[in-house]
């Protein structure tokens, strides 16, 4: 029992620096990892979005490169602006079928960033494109409401889409195209109306980003099994304490019992003394003094009746 008394000792006196250190490390451990998890999240968002850039400033470079300088170049006669600029030798396209072809270059490709101009007033002859909920319902706002974007967050619980509508605002040198072009489909355009609207996708799984988190996801995990190792320790110790209570248990029926036993031969005033602890139990020696007394002193002409003597009650 006393080696068990130890053993409880030497692991009481071992848990407190322990757990005073995970408490610390607790403490500081969590904003730690947050903001080092938090760095390597804006690093990892902001290499997206420079990839993303670049390969959109590449498209367009491309796009402008071969259609543009490269028709004006090849051009025999004077170079003209218009929506089938393919058809036409030396022509260029105009803003808005600029728009459209870069539109489809930027979103074949398998990116997080797609762009998409958009109208519901089209020239004829363009490859037609059904307008869904969200494109149809940020024109009526825009043209409503010009200075407020338009903008939708959906997706589910593993990826996140967000798609920001802009308006597209008829300048002066629109407008005059417009209302004289024959392919028009409304010639009363005026200077600030909104044409239609440049949609930007942005999508963004959020899975991809989970290890990104690989600090907190560290930290989780250094306190789960701190927990785990603080509760196999305080279940060891419990019954470490239940072995030392059920020997105590076992030591004191014993004692119990040696008491009841020793009870038979000893006086009710000495087994009190004893057991509370007014008198030691221990082997010594004790001097007193004492009176013998003869037969004859005691007027007994024989043992027996001496010994009747000292049984009868003093009177």
């Amino acid at each position: 029992m006393a080696g068990l008394g130890e053993q409880i000792a030497r692991q009481q006196r071992t848990m407190g620096p322990l757990l005073v250190a995970a408490v610390v490390i607790g403490l500081i451990g969590l904003p730690v990892a947050a903001w080092l998890d938090l760095r390597d999240l804006s690093e990892r968002m902001l290499r997206t979005q420079a990839s993303e850039i670049s390969r959109i400033i590449d498209e367009m470079r491309g796009f402008y490169g071969s259609e543009v300088v490269g028709r004006v170049l090849k051009a025999d006669d004077a170079v003209t602006a218009t929506h089938n600029y393919r058809d036409v030798p030396g022509a260029i396209p105009i803003p808005a079928t600029l728009s459209i072809e870069l539109g489809k270059r930027i979103s074949a490709h398998d990116g997080s960033v797609k762009y998409r101009f958009v109208s519901d007033l089209p020239f004829k002859g363009r490859d037609p494109h059904q307008l869904d909920v969200f494109e149809r319902n940020a024109i009526f706002a825009l043209r409503a409401n010009p200075r407020e974007p338009i903008i939708e967050v959906s997706g589910s619980l593993f990826d996140r889409h967000v798609r920001a509508a802009a308006p597209v605002v008829m300048g002066q040198v629109c407008v005059t195209c417009h209302n004289s072009h024959p392919d028009s489909p409304k010639t009363d355009w005026k200077v600030g109306d909104v044409r239609g609207i440049q949609e930007i996708s942005v999508n963004q799984p959020i899975a991809a980003n989970v290890l990104a988190f690989k600090y907190l996801l560290l930290y989780f995990g250094f306190a789960a099994a701190a927990g785990l190792t603080f509760i196999l320790l305080q279940r060891r110790q419990s019954a470490l304490v239940q072995g030392i209570n059920k020997e105590l248990s076992e030591a004191n029926d014993f004692l119990a019992a040696i008491s009841l036993k020793i009870a038979k031969y000893l006086s009710p005033q000495i087994y009190k003394s004893i057991f509370s602890g007014q008198k030691d139990v221990t082997i010594a020696t004790e001097r007193k003094k004492l009176t013998i007394l003869s037969r004859s002193e005691l007027g007994c002409p024989s043992a027996v009746d001496c010994q009747a003597r000292r049984h009868l009650p003093q009177l």
